[in-house]
């Protein structure tokens, strides 16, 4: 199968009551607009959320004023253009089947169908295990009928559900029905039986997207993963990246779903400018993985003209790079392991913070292969069971390197491995709500107490010498005594204990307190200036180091065992009121240097493979960067 690559989301979610519906569409000018702006892929609407169909349906209810088989119509079009096109559907939001049978629909634990913002479009949702499941599964052998390219079945919602039928059965296999995370548990294994069937449904080798699962649940009946994030529009720009670096771990193809909408999905009349989407695509990039974008198509019309040029237009660029980018793969040093638990939780400040000092990373799950990674870093609250436990000790013995954080590696009795408490004394929960450090070596721009501002544990080096930083506690901790809040809460003195400790063979270090949440909520340069210390201690020739580059931008790097491409990117969000925005590119000056882990002959600047300044040295090769504006890549060989 083809890489999947410049690609188009469009929805087509269309109220009742569009008394001039199709007037402009024509299925032919829509492949043409398509294929002028290189698109090879689309996700196309054969069902939308409000439950009409935009084919001839005999299972399903065809939006009333149709005329025609509208997504036949643009399926062979598609075709003949050589776009593939991947169906659409919305499983658990259909609002006309909640309409019509009330029997369908979702009971929250009050016993409601109708809740939330009734004018928004999640306020009633399709439950899998009534009667509704046989309803939407023929619509999909309908759609499956043809000679599509795969499914995107969108809204797979894992909401619990207490109607009777739920509760019947859950009762019936010895379910709880008081225990919220019992019926939490029936609702997954209703949604995942469900995925497994359409799984069987659709014919092998064709495309299948499963939007509302974590990534790793349906890993198996998957064929890619899309990372849907409108970063101005409710996810923000420090989603991407962590949910990237995890997705490129699991699935061969990845696509960063952006979108063209100032605001969010059904948001007509916004479009960003185009170096903001530009910066997604090239965010896309960096991350080794591809693109698509997103775009709501009014109902009386067809594709804006000038919105596609406008794509075209980045998707013509992008074309230029893929005999190099189609076969490389993202390259990192470090492994980030999440648990199961905690998919999600952390790992927005931990992404941001090594994103910004240009350490290239991965996040995996416990399970996943370790043993390719320079150092591996637990972050504020992943739990070691036995199982990682043994893979982490095997790490450390084959030379692996660990860094771990807060309460990370600990349990009420103290650290799990004795890796950490053969020089490291845990010494319970910091009680404080305000706790202090204080670095031996300077490593701000000034000697002084910092706070941790998120605190975890309380622990002492066996060793002074092992000790990195000095844990202070403060004078009060925040409270009411009846008298006073003491909301001023300065350093009193140092206790002795540590808060931060590396071993004597810069094996293990471990940071007391939650640094990588702290960072993400105060975005504190002194705890990034830690970490830094840490890794650079731990790990000295780490894959790229750009000292003089902004923290703003982004280096990374990508390839194969042939050659290395090096991204640059230095466009940047601005926060302008209620929104993150980006007008126009920055530039950077020529003259920065940057400097990748190994001996490359020749630097080029792609996709003109205009020779660019470079130097060997000391098993680094040196590039010196021409001027940017927004994004460059460069060929190393």
């Amino acid at each position: 199968m083809d890489k999947l690559k410049r690609g188009i989301h469009i929805d087509f979610h269309t109220m009742p009551g569009i008394y001039d519906f199709n007037r402009d569409f024509d299925a032919k000018e829509f492949a043409k607009r398509l294929s002028d702006a290189h698109v090879t892929i689309i996700n196309m609407f054969a069902q939308c959320n409000l439950g009409f169909s935009y084919y001839p349906t005999k299972a399903g209810v065809p939006y009333p004023s149709m005329k025609g088989d509208m997504f036949g119509s643009i399926l062979k079009e598609c075709h003949e253009k050589n776009i593939r096109v991947v169906a659409y559907m919305s499983i658990c939001l259909n609002h006309d089947a909640s309409r019509r049978n009330y029997n369908w629909c979702k009971v929250d634990a009050e016993g409601r169908i109708i809740r939330n913002d009734r004018t928004a479009n999640f306020f009633r949702t399709n439950c899998l295990n009534s009667s509704y499941h046989d309803y939407i599964f023929e619509t999909i052998k309908e759609v499956c009928a043809y000679d599509i390219d795969g499914l995107f079945l969108d809204n797979m919602l894992r909401d619990a559900c207490y109607c009777n039928k739920c509760c019947e059965d859950m009762v019936a296999q010895g379910i709880d029905i008081t225990d919220a995370g019992a019926v939490a548990g029936f609702a997954y294994k209703v949604l995942r039986n469900a995925a497994e069937e359409v799984r069987a449904i659709l014919p092998e080798g064709k495309l299948l997207y499963l939007n509302g699962f974590n990534y790793d649940e349906v890993d198996d009946l998957e064929y890619h993963i899309e990372v849907e994030c409108l970063p101005s529009g409710g996810w923000g720009y420090d989603y991407f990246i962590p949910r990237a670096s995890y997705a490129r771990n699991l699935q061969k193809d990845v696509l960063y779903m952006t979108g063209r909408f100032q605001a969010s999905w059904g948001d007509f009349g916004g479009l960003k400018s185009k170096a903001s989407i530009e910066h997604d695509v090239y965010d896309a990039l960096c991350q080794g993985v591809q693109y698509s974008i997103g775009d709501h198509m009014h109902p009386a019309e067809n594709l804006e003209k000038d919105m596609y040029e406008m794509i075209g237009g980045i998707y013509g660029r992008t074309m230029l790079y893929e005999k190099y980018t189609d076969d490389a793969k993202y390259q990192s040093d470090i492994g980030i392991i999440i648990n199961k638990q905690t998919y999600g939780g952390n790992q927005p400040g931990i992404a941001r913070m090594l994103s910004e000092a240009k350490y290239s990373f991965e996040i995996i799950h416990e399970w996943m292969d370790i043993d390719k990674f320079k150092l591996i870093i637990l972050p504020d609250h992943t739990f070691v069971d036995e199982n990682l436990a043994k893979k982490l000790k095997a790490y450390v013995g084959n030379g692996g390197k660990i860094f771990s954080s807060g309460s990370s590696g600990t349990n009420a009795n103290g650290f799990i491995m004795n890796e950490w408490s053969d020089f490291i004394d845990y010494e319970g929960a910091d009680g404080s709500t305000c706790s202090y450090y204080k670095t031996y070596k300077q490593i701000d721009e000034a000697d002084m107490k910092y706070a941790m501002y998120n605190q975890a544990i309380l622990m002492t080096a066996k060793d002074k010498t092992d000790s990195r930083a000095e844990y202070i506690k403060p004078y009060f901790n925040r409270r009411w005594d009846g008298f006073h809040g003491f909301y001023y809460t300065p350093p009193e003195k140092l206790t002795g204990q540590t808060a931060v400790a590396i071993s004597k063979d810069k094996t293990i270090a471990h940071v007391c307190f939650n640094i990588f949440e702290a960072y993400y909520a105060k975005a504190s340069v002194f705890h990034k200036n830690l970490v830094k210390m840490i890794i650079e201690e731990m790990m000295p020739n780490q894959l790229i180091k750009a000292p003089t580059m902004p923290s703003t931008s982004r280096v990374t790097l990508t390839g194969t065992d042939k050659y290395k491409l090096l991204h640059v990117k230095v466009t940047f969000p601005e926060p302008r009121g209620g929104f993150d925005i980006i007008e126009e590119h920055v530039v950077l000056s020529a003259g920065r240097k940057v400097y990748v882990r190994g001996e490359y002959r020749t630097a080029k600047l792609l996709p003109c493979e205009t020779p660019v300044e470079s130097v060997v040295e000391n098993g680094y090769t040196i590039v010196t960067l021409p001027e940017i504006t927004g994004y460059d890549m460069f060929l190393l060989q």
